[in-house]
């Protein structure tokens, strides 16, 4: 069998004509484990848990040195793996208020190149609870989808199908579950990396597998 590398990662082959995913089992299947890029964080950001971990608790400025792949004005991380010709799922545990999303290996990270947060830009798609309602952005527009919260969001990408699932994952233990906030059916023709957008006093976990 021939193995498909993105990375460090070795995935199976991409199969093109499976059904898509609709239960938390099947999107198991796909598990992507992911690692926090520090070399993408924006300097309110703090990296811990071996790269599983961003929080953002103040002003305080984390002694990042410049690079040109750094996010400079929006608080915003990427992760080292990215998708491309392959599918991919993973689970963030969430506190306060974030976005969690995905952006093309092209999109803005620099003020002066435009929109840079996750779903202000074509490039790039992003969720995120607003208190009352989860709001899912894409190119500066957004939706309110009317769910109850939660803590964890599952998000699946089959990059060379241009599909983007954002779920939200209820349950505890074995007796987990998805519920679908919202589909994307787009055009990648380029990497995408899954991201995240911090606001004050707030985190994101990356989960693993076996959670």
């Amino acid at each position: 069998m021939r193995w498909f590398r993105a990375g460090e990662l070795k995935l199976p082959p991409y199969e093109p004509n499976i059904p898509e995913p609709t239960t938390r089992a099947d999107f198991m299947k796909h598990w992507f484990p992911l690692t926090l890029d520090d070399k993408t964080a924006q300097k309110l950001l703090w990296i811990s848990d071996g790269g599983a971990k961003v929080a953002r608790s103040s002003d305080a400025i984390c002694p990042y040195p410049n690079r040109p792949e750094r996010y400079d004005h929006s608080p915003q991380v990427l992760c080292k793996e990215g998708l491309l010709g392959c599918r991919g799922y993973w689970e963030v545990e969430y506190e306060g208020w974030v976005v969690v999303g995905v952006a093309c290996e092209s999109a803005p990270r620099k003020a002066q190149d435009g929109a840079c947060g996750l779903g202000e830009n074509a490039s790039s798609w992003g969720v995120g609870w607003s208190g009352s309602c989860f709001q899912v952005w894409h190119n500066s527009e957004n939706v309110d989808i009317q769910m109850p919260p939660g803590s964890t969001l599952g998000v699946y990408v089959d990059q060379p199908a241009g599909v983007l699932k954002f779920l939200l994952v209820e349950g505890e233990g074995g007796e987990k579950a998805v519920r679908l906030i919202q589909k994307f059916k787009v055009n990648l023709q380029e990497k995408i990396y899954p991201g995240f957008w911090i606001g004050t006093n707030s985190s994101c976990l990356l989960r693993k597998k076996d959670q």
